[in-house]
């Protein structure tokens, strides 16, 4: 992918329907430590979050916007609203917070994917709360089974090698 937004990013797809579009996060690119008092809130929610505890970009749509993603231990999926303002995150609460997001719009996913322009990969549930989001990309391309476990090694620069 030739978009620095999405360069050797994994997106985890939070939602995918050809007629409304698609939504996601990158779970792979950590942003900075917040310690602006203003943003307060989203300091206490990211200094329980799991490690690496800073913001981590979720992709370049509403970019003043915030996601915090958890883990819930049950195996029913659902969406809840949290006000970062008023709610606790609570100590034993997995999650990472996300400002922005990746967003297409209707069939444009499906588009991309027809023409090869993203990989459709296997994951694993604990993929987006990864202590080491540098080396994810890598990492969840090593554990392929198809040839695509070759490009885990492959140079972000293949000239200087």
């Amino acid at each position: 992918m030739d978009d620095p937004n999405f360069s050797r990013t994994v997106i985890l797809l939070l939602a995918h329907e050809d007629a409304e579009g698609s939504m996601g996060l990158v779970i792979n690119r950590p942003g900075s430590t917040l310690d602006s008092p203003e943003r307060s809130p989203l300091v206490e929610w990211i200094s329980t979050s799991v490690g690496p505890r800073v913001e981590f970009i979720g992709g370049p749509v509403e970019e003043s916007g915030y996601i915090c993603l958890t883990q819930d231990l049950g195996s029913i999926a659902h969406v809840v609203s949290v006000d970062m303002m008023t709610d606790d995150p609570g100590a034993d609460s997995i999650h990472r917070v996300f400002q922005g997001y990746s967003g297409w719009g209707p069939g444009q996913l499906s588009y991309e994917l027809t023409e090869n322009a993203w990989w459709v990969l296997q994951s694993e549930p604990t993929d987006a709360f990864d202590s080491d989001p540098f080396t994810l990309w890598s990492r969840v391309l090593a554990r392929q089974t198809t040839e695509l476990r070759k490009l885990a090694d492959y140079p972000v620069d293949p000239t200087v090698n």
